[in-house]
This record gives structure tokens, C-alpha cells and sequence, in this order.
């Protein structure tokens, strides 16, 4: 895949500095990227002729990996009294109703399916508000209630947190956030 030049340029001037020269990179890029003093980089002279030489320089960060503290239901469930045809569109249901950021599935006997759902803040669409414990308590009852009535059963069911690493998401996404993340995701480039 190729690259996608951002919305963010601007013109400078080289400068000198000591026996270095050096740039400034603006404000607004250095926030949109998630830039931080002291982070590494690789710079990498760049030229194409068609038919006049053209020349640049990329300056390489790296990968942007972001680690998120989410919220996990676990349940195994018994399907022996339900069709997998009807489990699987509820759960489809459940993801768009209550804004669930991933969904893993296990079949551990021919029966038995362990499912784990994800209650993060970064989805596909951008950041959403992070929700409490008590709201993933509720949200769980719910689920819970209506898979009952479809003749699921309940085996097991318990709440806990997970660190996700995704290396897909834009750091603009984490930038532009209309909520305070800070305490559930943290973000790093890797070169």
C-alpha cells in the first residue's frame, strides 16, 4: 500500500544549528502524529525524476502502537438449546446496540461456546465515551436476560480487564478524542 500525504503541510526554512542543520516541525502536525520530545525517528533522502529531478526527505516514525485498558465480559454459554444461527445474529445485535469494540468466539465442545466481548473506546467510527464498571455490570445483565429467553444457558459469566495492543488505528483518531482517555490508552511509535 502506498502512502497518503497528510492534510497538515506547511513551508520552512533549513536552519542552522551548531554543526547540524535543522527544521521545525509546526505544532499542528507534531499533535495530529502524537509527537513527544526525545522520541527517535529515521530520516530517509527521497528522488524521483519525471523528467525533472524532484527531491525530499522522510522522516520515518515508525509503527504507532496504541495499548488500551478495556473491559471484558466472559461467558460460556450452552447452545444445545438454541440454533448458533440466532446466537450469532443477537450477538451481532448486542455489538451495534451496546457499542461493543470486539467480539472473540471459542467453541471448547460441540456445545459449549465461550465468547468474550469488548467494551473499549476506539472503534472503526473514532473514540467513543469509555464505560464504568457499573454500565458494563448492566449491560451484561441485559445480555444475559435476553439470551435466557432464547434458551441459552449461562454457564459461566465474569467481568474483567484486558490491555489491547492495536497497530492500526491513526493517531489523529487519540488526538482529536471529545473525551478524556488518558487513563485507559497509551501510545508509543516503534521504529
Amino acid at each position: 500500500m502506498s502512502w497518503i500525504e497528510d492534510s497538515v503541510v506547511f513551508r520552512g526554512a533549513i536552519r542552522r544549528s551548531g554543526n547540524s542543520l535543522v527544521i521545525t516541525i509546526p505544532s499542528e502536525l507534531s499533535q495530529r502524529l502524537l509527537l513527544r520530545e526525545g522520541q527517535e525517528f529515521v530520516i530517509y533522502g527521497i528522488g524521483r525524476r519525471r523528467p525533472e529531478f524532484e527531491g525530499g526527505l522522510q522522516v520515518y516514525l515508525g509503527y504507532f502502537v496504541v495499548l488500551e485498558k478495556v473491559q471484558v465480559v466472559r461467558m460460556k454459554i450452552d447452545m444445545s438449546s438454541g440454533s448458533f444461527e440466532k446466537f450469532s445474529s443477537m450477538i451481532k445485535e448486542f455489538q451495534e446496540a451496546y457499542s461493543l469494540t470486539d467480539i472473540k468466539y471459542k467453541q471448547s465442545l460441540p456445545s459449549i461456546i465461550e465468547i468474550e466481548l469488548y467494551f473499549g473506546v476506539i472503534t472503526e467510527r473514532g473514540v467513543i465515551r469509555p464505560k464504568t464498571r457499573e454500565e458494563v455490570e448492566e449491560i451484561t445483565s441485559s445480555i444475559e436476560f435476553k439470551l435466557k429467553l432464547e434458551g441459552f444457558k449461562i454457564l459461566e459469566k465474569e467481568i474483567l480487564e484486558k490491555i489491547v495492543e492495536k497497530k492500526n488505528i491513526d493517531p489523529a483518531t487519540i488526538s482529536k478524542a471529545p473525551y478524556k482517555i488518558t487513563e485507559i490508552i497509551r501510545w508509543r511509535w516503534e521504529i
